[in-house]
């Protein structure tokens, strides 16, 4: 659509058009089709977000059911963090953006993100809330971690402006980069409190700034907002709740991302329901502040915020510039996403160019990385029928009886067998160690695995605990001549494990991760992994 199509299309919206406009409803699994057309029919959303595991039949009716109330084309989007499995039921993980960057191979990274767009958009998704780019500047961060492709804002900026290219190919899909003012600074997380970007605004620009002008350079189309504060940016900063969120910052939103930086894109929210926003202010003004402030599209609002937004609007505390400016960035994104065209045609269109299974097998072979081979142990030379331990220091079922966090291990196995050895698991030693150091004997090998990340552990820490720790009581775990100890997470886990003698990187809890760990094992391909973070003391980021 051209420019003055866009303003005529507005100039037809009337107020409660364009208040509906402004809302993208999270669409959960156990609601009902009569809920959601209740919902769809009173406040008519812009948007409408799904969650993991979603079928296609399921993304298709609910769509539709929005479209015949909405003035314009609802969009649809998800968390596309890593691959089309992340929403659509079935589809295909890739590893998480911490190995893209140990792979470090941009034209495999943008091949990803094309494949990803085709599938997603084949199943009815427009929308990505990815990449992530936010920095790990901090080892403790709950939340970006192994979601983080890096330590190194140029290396951030190269693979995920890869991955935002990639997805973007054709029109089919419009990337969200995340979480402005950037995440990875500080040891919270802002599902919890609003978390701080501690940077002076000059560290600012060097880093995060850096990053976010090279994605609009890649052409990214919406930014999502965090609950992140960056104090360095505010005037006024309250005595008892702190610098504002960039949720309600119009220094954040307005002067910083829209006014310095120029991004002409969509600026949606992080969820409203996390703690890190809807504690700093009541909650019938919330969703005001977001959009005076700047902001353009509200994610996971109540059908109580249309009302808001409403008496919001008919009394002009929300003007009608900003009002026009919000939707206006909402129907360009649209017009991004080809919503504007014969759906049917453009959909039956759309041609899966590759198979993602083999690209993502591919960025997990390139990703591991041996951090510590002190004893030479990898590759690993043991006759056909050794004997191997497997150790899941998980438990198998928590105490609310969940399943186990790395159900994975079962893939371990398996590969290892079809090798023509013996490999046994054990899980979750808790404080039994005497049981541990009798299970031992007779084994040729012992790989203890780790799977510790903000995917699966607790939201505030990702720090070794009772579980994980008593495997080594009495110096236990590591008196057997052969011990290999793999992260398939947290790559940061040698800080407290500093005895570790051969110690691997692995990033992800996946089929095709353990797939590639044991190729590396063996020594049928080289550990080409190059790490992308730095432990101070331990490793050196190996990437930039």
């Amino acid at each position: 659509m051209t420019a003055e199509q866009i303003e005529k299309l507005l100039e037809g919206m009337s107020d409660e058009d364009l208040c509906g406009q402004l809302l993208n409803y999270n669409i959960p699994g156990s609601m009902s089709l009569e809920e959601v057309e209740e919902m769809f029919k009173t406040t008519r959303p812009g948007g409408i977000f799904f969650g993991g595991n979603t079928t296609p039949e399921r993304i298709r009716e609910v769509t539709a059911l929005a479209n015949q109330y909405a003035k314009v084309p609802v969009i649809v989007s998800a968390d596309i963090e890593n691959g089309p499995g992340c929403c659509v039921k079935d589809a295909q993980y890739l590893p998480f953006p911490m190995a893209w960057g140990a792979a470090d191979d941009e034209a495999l990274i943008e091949r990803a993100g094309e494949l990803t767009g085709e599938i997603c958009r084949k199943n009815g998704i427009h929308w990505s809330f990815a990449p992530i780019v936010d920095i790990n500047y901090n080892k403790d961060n709950p939340v970006t971690n192994v979601r983080a492709v890096s330590d190194s804002p140029k290396q951030v900026a190269r693979i995920a402006g890869a991955y935002v290219r990639g997805m973007q190919k054709n029109g089919y899909m419009v990337a969200g980069c995340k979480h402005f003012p950037g995440d990875g600074m500080d040891d919270r997380n802002q599902h919890f409190c609003t978390s701080i970007n501690s940077s002076t605004m000059e560290q600012w620009w060097a880093t995060y700034g850096y990053v976010y002008r090279e994605m609009f350079k890649a052409g990214t189309g919406s930014v999502m907002v965090g609950h992140i504060a960056l104090p360095a940016n505010e005037e006024e900063i309250d005595p008892v709740l702190g610098p504002k969120p960039g949720t309600l910052s119009y220094n954040s939103m307005t002067r910083l991302l829209k006014g310095e930086l120029g991004f002409d894109g969509c600026l949606v929210s992080d969820a409203m329901s996390m703690v890190g926003t809807s504690v700093m202010c009541p909650p019938d003004r919330l969703s005001i502040e977001f959009i005076k402030n700047g902001g353009d599209m509200l994610l996971f609002p109540l059908p109580r915020d249309y009302g808001y937004l409403m008496g919001a609007i008919k009394s002009g505390e929300i003007t009608r510039e900003r009002l026009l400016d919000a939707v206006r960035r909402i129907l360009r994104m649209k017009d991004r996403a080809r919503l504007f065209e014969d759906q049917e045609a453009l959909m039956s269109g759309i041609e899966i160019t590759g198979d993602i299974g083999n690209v993502a097998q591919e960025i997990a072979d390139k990703s591991i990385t041996v951090i510590r081979n002190t004893q030479n142990l990898i590759p690993l030379s043991l006759p056909k029928g050794a004997k191997f331990l497997l150790i899941n220091l998980q438990r198998n079922r928590d105490d609310m009886g969940n399943p186990a966090y790395m159900k994975h291990i079962d893939i371990l196995k398996e590969e290892i067998e079809k090798r023509g050895y013996i490999a046994d698991v054990i899980s979750g030693y808790g404080v039994d160690h005497h049981k541990l150091e009798e299970d031992m004997q007779g084994y040729d090998c012992v790989l203890f695995n780790c799977r510790i990340n903000q995917a699966n552990y607790l939201g505030g820490t990702l720090r070794i605990n009772w579980d994980n720790i008593m495997a080594f009581w009495r110096g236990v775990g590591v008196a057997h001549p052969r011990v290999i100890f793999t992260s398939f997470g947290d790559p940061y886990k040698l800080y407290e494990l500093p005895f570790l003698r051969t110690y691997v990187n692995a990033y992800s809890h996946d089929d095709i991760t353990f797939r590639a760990f044991v190729k590396v094992l063996f020594g049928e391909i080289p550990a080409v992994g190059k790490s992308p973070v730095a432990l101070k003391g331990f490793f050196e980021r190996k990437t930039d």
